[in-house]
């Protein structure tokens, strides 16, 4: 066990750097004496191990409940943003159906997105039952968007395009996992005139928590008509 005691200018200079210009910091660390050197980087290097160990992980605690809560309850781009990290978008294809975007959501972010939804009268209390109730997953979407050439049927396209022709899988260190469940959701555009057309679907897949050290996490989307889109995580920067 490393048993490192720092000099109280090396502590200074690490409370006070943040308030520095890169340049200043850089004349401040030379302060700290060569000898107390080696120790500082084992300690930044296990610090930044911790710091990705704990990036992502289940289950959550109270705190980390509200936590989300209140970053959900913003309502605002600071939601949005968090959000949209967990999301990643695709071009339109020159033909065939659109995969629009295809998210990976933590049960952190579940929670986050979960108090999004709600109003005012949303308690903190009320988000840490839900999530009991919910559970721990890891959920993927993939959002699809019909084409002039693949679509729900004529009028919209000629090809008529189904989810269950979707294949969705998520794999974590190359290795695919099981679902735990899938489901599916049709999404409509108003037209104006009291109906609504359909305009895609939306293909959800719940998979329990793995225990694994990996983080590289690739979500893969084939198509009907042979696109294979791909979609890469990095856990260890998620919550």
């Amino acid at each position: 066990m490393w048993n490192f005691k720092f000099p109280r200018t090396a502590l200074y200079v690490h409370q006070a750097s943040m308030a520095y210009t890169s340049a200043d910091f850089a004349k401040e660390v030379l302060v700290v004496p060569s000898s107390f050197r080696p120790g500082l980087a084992i300690l930044a290097a296990a610090l930044l191990t911790t710091s990705v160990a704990l990036a992502f992980n289940a289950p959550l605690s109270d705190e980390a409940v509200r936590e989300a809560y209140f970053l959900g309850q913003r309502h605002d781009d600071t939601t949005a943003r968090f959000l949209e990290t967990y999301r990643r978008y695709f071009p339109v294809p020159e033909s065939g159906p659109h995969v629009l975007v295809v998210e990976l959501f933590t049960p952190y972010a579940q929670a986050v997105e979960s108090s999004s939804k709600q109003g005012a009268g949303y308690s903190a209390q009320q988000a840490i039952q839900d999530y009991q109730v919910r559970g721990d997953s890891l959920r993927v979407s993939a959002h699809v968007r019909y084409t002039s050439t693949h679509g729900a049927g004529f009028p919209y396209s000629q090809n008529r395009v189904h989810w269950k022709d979707f294949q969705v899988r998520l794999l974590l260190g190359g290795k695919s996992l099981k679902t735990r469940s899938v489901r599916y959701e049709g999404t409509l555009m108003g037209t104006g005139y009291g109906d609504a057309i359909p305009t895609g679907f939306i293909v959800r897949q719940e998979y329990d928590v793995p225990d694994a050290t990996s983080t590289d996490a690739t979500i893969e989307v084939d198509t009907p008509d042979g696109q294979h889109v791909v979609a890469a995580f990095d856990l260890s920067s998620l919550r």
